[in-house]
């Protein structure tokens, strides 16, 4: 028996109904006995069990089942692609462009991107789902989303193709008056000091800080953790401690509450990536809004990249 779409909508159905059968069924206007005997059917054609199962309910994915949900979403993704291949070239700027970013590339970074191209593409529906490196890259890999800007995790799932768009350097920020001020040369002897916010271990800007600190043999007193620069701006601004963050997150025109020490030389730069899927059919808006975050991506340049031309 063929595999089918309706399989694999049954598939993601029932693992998005908490994997209750009888709600996937009625999510699908279908039966439950119809539900069930879908899935084994795809079971038996692909060899292997999917769903963890308890008696007669499922309780939960197995190893092999994971990799197949995501390949589920991928399969359903590209066929509807397919199906938009059918609009005439008059509409082609309309359509839903997803892209996964962290706070910060969201807020410092994309705001002026997403003023342009709404500019340029009115009629196309912008849709940013914002978290951690490693989230962004595992949503692309699943065909949740088109586009991840980030810095790269400590690994990455394959058929990821990632481009470097920009530099990130960081600087110290203390309030008004802190005594680091009156330092000539900050170094990260003299910043582990004193109560230090940083970011969570599951963005890079945290753990690259964090290493360095492990680098020269130190342990900093982390006071707090946070997700956004926003948040660590406010409380260093509170006297709850100093921080190490993005260049980018801080202005002196904004930030009138806070001071910054240029640390760049203390703590490598990361790099911001443009990651997608190679096997994944962008439209072309897609590669207008790369090259509006990093110029140098035109869409031939991404194709060099990847090997193979994509969509025009």
């Amino acid at each position: 028996m063929p595999l089918t779409l309706q399989q694999l909508q049954c598939v993601r159905q029932v693992v998005d109904s908490g994997y209750s059968v009888s709600r996937a069924a009625e999510a699908l206007h279908t039966t439950q006995p119809g539900v069930s005997k879908m899935l084994r059917a795809l079971e038996r054609e692909i060899g292997i069990e999917i769903f963890v199962r308890a008696g007669n309910r499922l309780t939960g994915l197995t190893g092999a089942g994971r990799e197949a949900l995501a390949l589920c979403g991928r399969v359903l993704q590209d066929a509807a692609a397919l199906k938009q291949l059918r609009l005439a070239e008059p509409a082609a700027g309309d359509g839903e462009l997803r892209v996964g970013t962290t706070h910060f590339h969201a807020r410092y970074t994309l705001i002026g991107v997403t003023q342009r191209f709404l500019a340029a593409y009115p009629r196309v529906k912008l849709q940013f789902t914002v978290g951690t490196p490693a989230l962004i890259l595992e949503q692309l890999r699943q065909g949740a989303i088109d586009i991840g800007l980030c810095t790269l995790p400590d690994t990455t799932p394959k058929g990821i193709v990632s481009l470097k768009a920009y530099d990130i350097d960081r600087c110290l920020i203390v309030p008004p008056r802190h005594p680091l001020l009156k330092v000539r040369h900050v170094s990260v002897e003299e910043i582990a000091r004193w109560p230090l916010i940083t970011y969570d271990n599951g963005f890079t800007s945290g753990s690259v800080v964090q290493r360095e600190f492990q680098r020269c043999g130190l342990t900093p007193r982390i006071v707090m953790r946070a997700m956004d620069a926003t948040v660590i701006k406010a409380y260093v601004a509170a006297g709850v401690g100093i921080a190490v963050i993005q260049k980018k997150a801080f202005s002196a025109a904004l930030d009138k509450d806070l001071r910054a020490i240029d640390v760049s030389q203390l703590f490598p730069s990361s790099n911001a990536m443009l990651n997608l899927r190679a096997d994944h059919l962008l439209k072309p808006y897609a590669f207008d809004f790369m090259q509006l975050v990093a110029p140098a991506w035109s869409r031939e340049a991404v194709e060099r990249q990847i090997g193979a031309p994509l969509e025009r």
